[in-house]
Order: C-alpha cells, then structure tokens, then sequence
C-alpha cells in the first residue's frame, strides 16, 4: 500500500534514514528529514507492506519545481512495479499541483531507472560531470502541459 508521508516523528523518520542508507549507504538523518517533512519542504511516499517500508520516493519542493531526491525499492522486492507505482503517484501529484516541472539527477549507467523516467515523460536536458564518485549523472525534467 502506498501512502503519501505530510507529517512525520522522529521514529519515522528514522525508520525513512534506515531505508535510504540501506538503499543508497547514504541518507539525511532523521532530525532533518523529520523537520522538513513537517515543514512541508521534503513530501515522501512511501509503499508499505507488512508494516514495513519497502520502498519510497522522497521530493523537495522549491518555489515552482519538484526535485525528486530518491526513489528506491529493497532488492528481494525488486521488479514488482513498486517504483513505477510510487512515481505515478507522484505524477499524479505534480498534475494537479502549483509547481512547473520535477527534476532529477540519475547515475549514467543505471538503464532501469533511467528507462522508468523516459516511460513518464522525462527528457534529458544535460549531464553533471562527477555528480556521483567515478560517475556523471543524466539531468532529467518533466514539464507541466498546460492547456
């Protein structure tokens, strides 16, 4: 089940910390997810299953943009749409709000990610050299259509 995190506590917030360090060997800690979760800065969802999160999309809202911070999924949950989910989710979102675009920055070589961005609209807009140790990252974008 995904739900969409506006208020957090600081034991939730540990519990996002656990997962992004277990996903990425980095992440805010929980003090400052907690605070700018509350704050209305950080909006995360988040799919649950058995009471335990298994995979997250964490944004920052700017004044007119969506920066997409993480997404991920525990690997023996992996290839079940989770990820897809949890960014249609956030597309929904982004349509029916104030803001303008939703921007990114992925790994050059991670082709699945990359592949699920593209599936949602996403266009390549440059590269930053180094972004990453030893790897530069595709800068992506998606563009509110208004009618």
């Amino acid at each position: 089940m995904i739900k969409m995190i506006e208020k957090s506590t600081l034991e939730y917030a540990e519990n996002l910390a656990k997962l992004e360090e277990t996903l990425f060997t980095t992440s805010w800690d929980r003090v400052t997810i907690n605070e700018k979760i509350n704050r209305g800065e950080f909006l995360y969802w988040v799919y649950e299953q058995d009471d335990q999160i298994i995979g997250y999309l964490a944004i920052q809202k700017t004044l007119n943009d969506l920066h997409i911070l993480g997404i991920g999924v525990l690997k023996d949950y992996r290839n079940q749409s989770i990820a897809k989910k949890l960014t249609q989710e956030l597309i929904s979102y982004f349509e029916i709000s104030q803001f303008d675009k939703i921007l990114l920055e992925v790994r050059e070589s991670n082709e699945a990610a990359v592949n699920l961005y593209q599936s949602f609209g996403f266009k390549q807009y440059g590269v930053r050299k180094n972004y990453y140790v030893n790897e530069d990252a595709k800068l992506f974008q998606r563009e509110k259509i208004y009618a």
